[in-house]
C-alpha cells in the first residue's frame, strides 16, 4: 500500500541505509608535524575499515555491521509489506529501532575502541553515512508514528459502531 505515508517513510528508511554503503562512516588521519604529510590514515564504511600506514593498505572486514544494515532493510521491506496487520507493523518497527541503535553503538566501538585505530592520534570526522544511519532513524521513527496513529484511528472508529 504505497498511499499510507508509513509506507513511503519505511521505503526512505530501506533507501538511507542501503546508501550507507556506499559512502565512508568516520576517518581518522594522523598528519606528521613537519612536513605535513599523512603518516596514517583510517576511513571506515560500513562493511569495510581501510588503514593505511607507510603506503601499506589493509582491508578490515566488518561483516557484523554490514549484516545489521541488511537484516534492518528486511525487516523494514516486511514491515511494508505486512500492512493489513498493523500490530505486526508496531512490533516490526520496535525491533526494528533497536537494531539499528545496535548499528549506531558497534559504528562507534569500531571508532573509538578498535585496538588497530587507538595508535592514531587525531579527531575523527564522522562523514555522511554515519548522517544517514541517524536519518534512517528518524524514518523509522516517523513510520511507526504514524502507524500508531492509524491503529488508534481504527480502533476509535470500532469503538463508534
Amino acid at each position: 500500500m504505497i498511499q499510507r505515508i508509513q509506507t513511503i517513510f519505511l521505503i526512505l528508511f530501506v533507501i538511507s541505509l542501503v546508501t550507507s554503503f556506499f559512502f565512508p562512516v568516520w576517518q581518522k588521519i594522523e598528519i606528521s608535524d613537519e612536513n605535513g604529510n599523512v603518516e596514517a590514515m583510517v576511513t571506515g564504511y560500513i562493511s569495510t575499515d581501510i588503514f593505511e600506514k607507510d603506503n601499506e593498505t589493509i582491508l578490515y572486514d566488518q561483516f557484523y555491521i554490514s549484516a545489521i544494515v541488511i537484516l534492518s532493510c528486511l525487516l523494514a521491506v516486511f514491515s511494508i509489506f505486512s500492512y493489513k496487520n498493523r500490530l505486526t507493523q508496531i512490533k516490526l518497527g520496535t525491533i526494528n529501532s533497536f537494531i539499528t541503535s545496535l548499528l549506531v553503538m558497534f559504528v562507534l566501538y569500531e571508532t573509538f575502541y578498535n585496538d588497530v585505530y587507538k595508535e592514531i592520534n587525531d579527531k575523527i570526522s564522522f562523514l555522511i553515512s554515519f548522517y544517514l544511519i541517524f536519518l534512517a532513524i528518524f524514518f523509522n521513527f516517523l513510520s511507526n508514528r504514524f502507524i500508531r496513529k492509524d491503529e488508534i484511528l481504527v480502533r476509535e472508529s470500532e469503538r463508534i459502531r
